[in-house]
């Protein structure tokens, strides 16, 4: 039997206005399905948290005070949250985003530096209006960024889960556990201090790095040895990593400035 099958809520109408209609991906925080909005024929995408979460009135209150900030993101490289509720399980209505993520990309290779300069200037353009609503995005990666091609006008970034590292964080706040991934975590967010927009900073200097070179620039078998040399190690220069590559020296100071290990040192 399929894995749709499976799954009672494929198919199933949530409040009387979302039908489901498959399921597109799963993760650490929930289950994310294709919907339709009823009456107007609106392609929706709908991420239901995790079980566990709904058995926490701590949880919920933040989640509907996340959700609620989400909302207020308006900018053509976010998406936004354009729903919320609990049916057993908290969920967020969200607009349906095609395309293929940057991680996808990256895996083909490294991008040439004109491509990989605009990608990273519309995902800067993103993080920026969020930043002015108060909204720290804490999980800057490949995975959460997609990628589509707008007619006439090339490449299309569209920034995914904003707010949602921050219930994560929460639910841990209490245990100490420091969560996020690894390869594009700050060093403050290492060592669980009191995060600000700089931190989104250095996250997508590892991400443009990554565009570029198609390498992090800290890499190793154990998540604690990654977490070392965000904390420790200076970053390699672009040129050392992909010696083929055509990079400015101004675009190897810009990278090294947003890898700055102090986020005084940051843009």
């Amino acid at each position: 039997m399929s894995h749709e099958a499976d799954d009672p809520r494929v198919g199933s109408v949530l409040e009387g206005r979302y039908q489901i209609r498959e399921t597109l991906s799963s993760g650490a925080m929930g289950a994310v399905y294709r919907a339709e909005r009823l009456g107007l024929g609106r392609e929706v995408a709908i991420k239901f948290l995790h079980p566990q979460f709904a058995d926490n009135e701590d949880f919920l209150r933040r989640f509907e005070q996340e959700a609620h900030t989400m909302s207020r993101l308006d900018h053509p490289h976010c998406v936004s949250v354009i729903d919320y509720g609990i049916d057993d399980n908290p969920f967020i209505v969200m607009d349906f985003v095609t395309g293929h993520t940057l991680r996808d990309v990256i895996d083909r290779g490294p991008l040439d530096p004109e491509r990989a300069i605009g990608i990273a200037g519309q995902v800067l353009a993103g993080l920026a209006h969020a930043h002015d609503q108060g909204i720290i995005h804490r999980d800057v990666k490949p995975a959460n960024i997609m990628l589509s091609t707008a007619m006439g006008a090339g490449d299309h970034v569209r920034i995914l889960d904003f707010g949602l590292a921050k219930l994560r964080d929460s639910d841990h706040s209490m245990s100490g556990v420091v969560v996020g991934t690894p390869s594009y975590m700050s060093p403050e967010q290492a060592m669980y201090r009191r995060l600000d927009a700089r931190s989104d900073v250095y996250a997508a200097g590892v991400l443009v790095f990554e565009l570029l070179t198609g390498k992090k620039p800290f890499a190793a078998d154990e998540a604690f040895d990654i977490i070392r040399q965000h904390l420790e190690d200076p970053p390699p220069a672009l040129r050392d990593v992909h010696p083929s590559g055509s990079f400015s020296s101004q675009l190897e100071a810009a990278v090294a400035k947003a890898l700055a290990k102090a986020p005084a040192d940051r843009y």
